[in-house]
């Protein structure tokens, strides 16, 4: 499967998941696009990723990260695992000097925002909506 196939996918599938029809897009991208880009036949660019990442109220780490779960079979845990291991490395390392500024600031509040978040999903799963899958 190609990040593009994977993309559709997640994609399609957090579309349907909120009722969101391809108009509801209309002041992000055109629906050309868009079914484009649900067939996997053409890549989002980083500008579409933020501006269809907010129409769907999620955040372009979360699209991506369930992107890349869904291609590699990798746990979305495992994969912010991952994340906070190599942002630790680099931190460590002192390869990027504003990325130690960045980081230093973050990790102060990324465990609060986490749990927030956590906690809200865990929330929103108790209220009976339909479960996700990306089953073919």
């Amino acid at each position: 499967m190609t990040l593009k196939t994977s993309f559709a996918r997640v994609f399609r599938a957090l579309r349907s998941k909120r009722n969101i029809s391809q108009r509801d897009f209309a002041d992000t991208t055109s629906r050309t696009y868009l079914s484009k880009l649900e067939l996997g036949k053409s890549s989002i660019t980083l500008d579409k990723l933020h501006q269809v990442s907010r129409r769907l109220e999620l955040s372009p780490l979360t699209l991506l990260t369930l992107t890349l779960s869904e291609d590699t079979g990798v746990t979305v845990s495992d994969l912010m695992s991952k994340l906070h291991e190599e942002l630790a490395d680099l931190q460590r390392g002192g390869g990027l000097p504003s990325l130690n500024t960045m980081l230093a600031q973050s990790t102060a509040t990324a465990a609060a925002r986490c749990s927030s978040v956590v906690a809200k999903r865990r929330s929103a799963q108790h209220s009976a909506q339909a479960e996700m899958t990306f089953g073919d």
